[in-house]
């Protein structure tokens, strides 16, 4: 076999390779493992395109103060990378949002320093609807006590909700 040849079929089998689409992954301290994003997130169905969709949640994403530092439209995915924030996230308290535990001066997600990430995936659904799928994801880590290990919160679901009619309403109010 030629060296030509050999190229030729290395070229061949590589590029479906290189064509997959990469997988999200990521730590959220507190998180006791790493996350794989596309295999998680609640639905909602949006009635309206996936274009107009995008907007909307792009909108939302700066309504609740969420720093969307990943916009890629082509696939449809807003996304914040880990933050932290002390106390409140969209002018609400954290624990609405994040389940994080409780001590005795209360919910430590509005004690404690809380590290987040949010994704929303915009997917096409039929010809003039879309489904958002949202991660939401955090830990809180209290600075006072550095002996203690960062801790696991979870989505109470109010804020992958308080998105979608957001979106809902933004993408309505495009007309």
């Amino acid at each position: 076999m030629k060296i030509g040849s050999v190229a030729l079929i290395a070229t061949l089998v590589a590029a479906p390779l290189a064509a997959q689409r990469t997988r999200t992954v990521i730590v959220v301290p507190g998180q006791l493992t790493t996350i794989v994003t596309d295999t998680m997130g609640t639905r909602y169905d949006v009635p309206f395109t996936p274009a107009r969709t995008y907007a909307a949640v792009l909108s939302a994403f700066n309504d609740l103060k969420l720093p969307a530092e990943v916009k890629d439209s082509a696939a449809g995915r807003v996304e914040t990378n880990v933050f932290y924030r002390h106390g409140d996230l969209g002018g609400k308290q954290i624990s609405t949002y994040l389940s994080c535990g409780e001590g005795i001066s209360g919910p430590y997600a509005d004690e404690d320093r809380v590290y987040m990430m949010a994704m929303v995936t915009v997917e096409p659904k039929g010809p003039n609807g879309s489904t958002i799928r949202t991660i939401f994801l955090g830990g809180a880590v209290a600075v006072s006590e550095g002996a203690r290990q960062p801790m696991d919160c979870r989505s109470t679901g109010r804020l992958e909700l308080r998105l979608h009619k957001l979106v809902v309403q933004k993408a309505a109010a495009a007309n």
